[in-house]
């Protein structure tokens, strides 16, 4: 891993493992430990954020979403063996889950993998562009942000920013669901046609929430996957 690679690790509650102390008898309010933990975000600009939720009983992936909303860092989560969430908490916009007890070696070559994949992401042309028009809707992908003509925000996870970065970058074009979820997981990473419609299925809702006719714009192409039909432009 890169020496210059950076980590940050949070409890369920945003609490930072080692950060300030307290006594006990008077803890930290919850809004405090979140704007704790996103001041940090701010300040540091972590590689990855390495997420604690072995005792998160449920609220994880509420906690996904917020950063999600305020940020593109990978998160990678720790939970239980036995934890029901963890699909819940890839589609919330983790990169992936690692059940405890966690084995170092291959803890340390997850967050290599996730470093290296992030960095070769990095220089997309969706990436690049500070802003991206169709059909009157303004999507800001470092901001995982849609904006509807009426100034109505609708806030996107990563995997759903991804996915309409990939085909706002890629208009008219058929998409297959192997391209689809090589733009949303990286190459050597599967997932399976079921993980790839429930995104799909997710952005579509967001969009129609801008209007009724703008969950048309992505169609579905029987058997083969899906096409982006509106024009588009950038703004970078």
């Amino acid at each position: 891993m890169p020496a210059a690679t950076t980590i940050v690790v949070a409890r369920e509650d945003f609490s930072i493992p080692g950060g300030e102390q307290h006594d006990g008898s008077n803890p930290p309010e919850p809004v405090v430990l979140e704007s704790r933990f996103f001041n940090l975000l701010r300040e540091s600009k972590p590689d990855v954020v390495v997420l604690d939720l072995r005792q998160a009983n449920g609220a994880g992936v509420g906690m996904i979403l917020k950063i999600r909303r305020q940020s593109n860092v990978p998160i990678l989560v720790v939970c239980g063996q036995d934890n029901e969430n963890v699909q819940d908490y890839r589609f919330a916009g983790a990169v992936e889950c690692i059940a405890s007890p966690v084995d170092v070696v291959a803890f340390n070559e997850m967050l290599q993998q996730i470093v290296r994949v992030n960095g070769q992401a990095a220089p997309a042309a969706s990436r690049e562009a500070e802003a991206i028009e169709f059909s009157g809707v303004t999507f800001r992908p470092h901001q995982n942000l849609m904006m509807g003509s009426e100034g109505k925000a609708v806030h996107l996870t990563t995997a759903e920013s991804l996915l309409l970065a990939h085909f706002v970058n890629n208009p008219w074009e058929i998409q297959t669901r192997s391209a689809l979820a090589a733009a949303l997981y990286g190459r050597h990473r599967p997932a399976t046609d079921r993980a790839i419609d429930v995104v799909v299925n997710r952005l579509r809702t967001k969009l129609r929430s801008l209007g009724d006719a703008m969950e048309h714009l992505i169609k579905t192409e029987f058997r083969r996957g899906y096409r982006f039909v509106c024009d588009t432009s950038s703004e970078r």
